[in-house]
Order: C-alpha cells, then sequence, then structure tokens
C-alpha cells in the first residue's frame, strides 16, 4: 500500500470499518494471486495478476481495463462474504483506480470520493495537458464523484483549471506523530529527504549550492535519505565536487532512522522544480524541525515563517543564503511540532474523513 494512501486508510479506520483492495498487474507471476491481510484495524487485500502481453498497445490497454475491472469486482466480492459491505468508496488516485468508484457507482450505486495528490496536473509538470487518454477519460471520473479532496489549495486550482471534479475539500497529507518527534541531539548537518529524480527534486542544484555554503561551514555535512534513477548523476557531482567526506547518500531509511537524522539537522531541505504537499514537510514538522523549499505548488500554503524558509525554484544562491540563515536562527520546536500535530495528526485528518464520508452517506 502506497504511503499516501496508507496514512490516510489508518486515519479513516480511527472513526469508520475500513477495507483496502488494491489489483496490480505482476510481470514475474503465470497466474492471479490473492492475498487477504488485517493489521491496525485495516483489512487489506491485494490482488496481482499476470501482466497482459500483446504486441499491439491498444488491444493489450483494452484487456488491461477490462482485466483491471473484473478484478476489483472479484475482490469486492471477497470482501462482502467476509462481512465488509462498503457504504462509500474512497479512490487514490484519478489515474487509474478512479475508474472503478465511477463504474460501482453505476452499477452499485455507492457513492465516491477521489484524493488526488498528483503532480501531473499543475502547470509546471505538464504530463496530464499532454497525455491525450487521460484528458478524455479522467473529466468523467472526476465529474462524477461526489467530491474530490486535493491535498492542497493550489492543486484544487488546477483540477478546476482542467475542468476536474464538482465538489472539492482540502484534506491534507497525514504525518504519525509517534514515529516522528523532537529528540535533544546535537546538530550538524542539513537533511534531504526525496526520490532521486533531478529533473523534478533538483538534487544537484542542493549538492552545487551546499558546496558554497560548506567553505565558510566546513564543520556542517548533508545527509541524502531516498533512491531513484539519478542516484548515479548525483554521485558523480557529489565527487565532481570533492565533497565525499560532507555529503552521505543513506538510500531509503526506516522512519525511526529518518527520525534520527531528523534529530540532527538544523532543517529539512527540498529544492524542487514543482511539488504538491510533500509528506516530508509535515514529517519535519512533526520532529521540531524546520524547512527550507522552494515556493512551488502547495508549500508555501504551511511553510511560514515561523516553520522554515521560502526561496525561488532553481536559485542556488538563495538557498546558501537560506541554509546560513537557518543554521543561526532560534527555531521554536514546539511550535512547529504543535502545529503538525493540530494539522496533520491521524486524528485531524480521520475527523476530516469521517465527517466527509457521514455528510455523502446521509444524503444518499
Amino acid at each position: 500500500m502506497g504511503i499516501f494512501v496508507k496514512r490516510h486508510a489508518e486515519a479513516a479506520a480511527l472513526y469508520n470499518s475500513v477495507s483496502v483492495l488494491y489489483v496490480e498487474s505482476d510481470e514475474t507471476i503465470t497466474k492471479t494471486k490473492v492475498n487477504i491481510t488485517k493489521k491496525n484495524k485495516i483489512t487489506e487485500l491485494i490482488i496481482k495478476y499476470p501482466r497482459v502481453k500483446k504486441k499491439l498497445p491498444l488491444i493489450s490497454k483494452l484487456i488491461k481495463v477490462k482485466r483491471y475491472k473484473k478484478l476489483y469486482e472479484y475482490g469486492l466480492t471477497i470482501l462482502k462474504e467476509k462481512g465488509f459491505n462498503p457504504d462509500i468508496i474512497h479512490c487514490n488516485v484519478m489515474n487509474p483506480v478512479g475508474i472503478i468508484g465511477k463504474v460501482w457507482k453505476e452499477k452499485f450505486n455507492l457513492p465516491y470520493v477521489i484524493t488526488e495528490h498528483w503532480t501531473g496536473f499543475l502547470s509546471s509538470d505538464g504530463r496530464y495537458s499532454q497525455n491525450k487518454f487521460l484528458k478524455l477519460s479522467l473529466p468523467r471520473i472526476a465529474n462524477g464523484a461526489e467530491k474530490i479532496l486535493p491535498v492542497s489549495v493550489d492543486l484544487k486550482k488546477a483540477l478546476i483549471e482542467n475542468n476536474l471534479g464538482k465538489s472539492f475539500q482540502i484534506v491534507q497529507n497525514v504525518v504519525n506523530t509517534e514515529k516522528f518527534y523532537p529528540k535533544n541531539e546535537a546538530k550538524n548537518r542539513f537533511l534531504v529527504v526525496a526520490d532521486l529524480e533531478d529533473t523534478q527534486k533538483n538534487i544537484t542544484g542542493i549538492i552545487n549550492a551546499f558546496y558554497v555554503f560548506s567553505k565558510k561551514n566546513p564543520s556542517v555535512i548533508l545527509s541524502i535519505a531516498g533512491g531513484g534513477q539519478d542516484e548515479e548523476l548525483i554521485m558523480t557531482r557529489i565527487a565532481q565536487l570533492n565533497l565525499l567526506d560532507k555529503i552521505t547518500l543513506h538510500g531509503r531509511i526506516s522512519a525511526e532512522d529518518l527520525n534520527n537524522l531528523l534529530a540532527q539537522s538544523y532543517a529539512s531541505i527540498l529544492f524542487s522544480n514543482y511539488e504538491n504537499l510533500p509528506c516530508v514537510i509535515v514529517e519535519a514538522f512533526a520532529a521540531g524541525v524546520p524547512f527550507i523549499s522552494t515556493k512551488v505548488g502547495g508549500v508555501e500554503e504551511i511553510i511560514s515563517k515561523e516553520r522554515g524558509i521560502l526561496i525561488p525554484a532553481k536559485d542556488e544562491e538563495e538557498l546558501v543564503k537560506a541554509m546560513n540563515q537557518a543554521l543561526t536562527t532560534k527555531w521554536d520546536k514546539k511550535a512547529i511540532r504543535d502545529y503538525a500535530i493540530n494539522s496533520f495528526s491521524y486524528q485531524k485528518i480521520g475527523q476530516e474523513l469521517n465527517s466527509i464520508y457521514n455528510e455523502i452517506i446521509d444524503k444518499q
């Protein structure tokens, strides 16, 4: 289960009976596999089917969509046999699972909502505007939903501009405030938590800025947590600038290890060219750590001068200034954490989802 979906499901499960149904293709198997587990009050049913392989892409896509719908309905049958009869469907995200919400509304009279956090709808990303298939299929899916639940105001604006949805309510991302919390440790670093995908995240830009910053601050190090397609590119840039003794790539790490790194950090950093509302920001806040980020997407909706520093995208000089500022500022860790608890905790988001569900179900 994806981290966004997992946290929203866990939040909803505080006040509702929740089952998660997920269907995906798997090229490593030759027959359909079904796995059902129950954890933290959530029943999770995962169905994997052999990848559709046809020479004609259009035929493959049509077969895949047909199989996808059939297996989701099969999964619903299994859940009903185990006593779970849903009153509402919560889809994450429009593509591809939104089609299931639309079909089930028409076939079973089940209302559906869609949580959306895809950056592809943003003009700065452009993937939606360039995809003819999505531009044809998604409006009908979005406009059939009782509500669209974008995670930021910025994304809501983008959805409205693309005529995707009729009713909206912002429901932000969730942070586990028990796994991310302040610790009293000596600070000696800045921290980057991101997919190593340079076109969006601009990790090399951070490395360039840190090279300049470290000349006057030689005792400060940089930690980068995450994995992705551009790891070799990033390692090459670190080597070119002779920063192998000052920058460490940790790979994908556990929440516990991440919280330990946050406790040792003056601030966490994102230097993205486009974003929506990254979970890494609210995780840092829960740990009482300020955040430096580019002013993109929904980021500026949650970063204030009390909790961090906003800078222009691609501006490495401003990033150097921001690191120097973070180094000397006396941040109120308790106030930063309190903001995270009051805005992004399981209880807060769970209550919001519960109110939305009840409002829609009461109208049926």
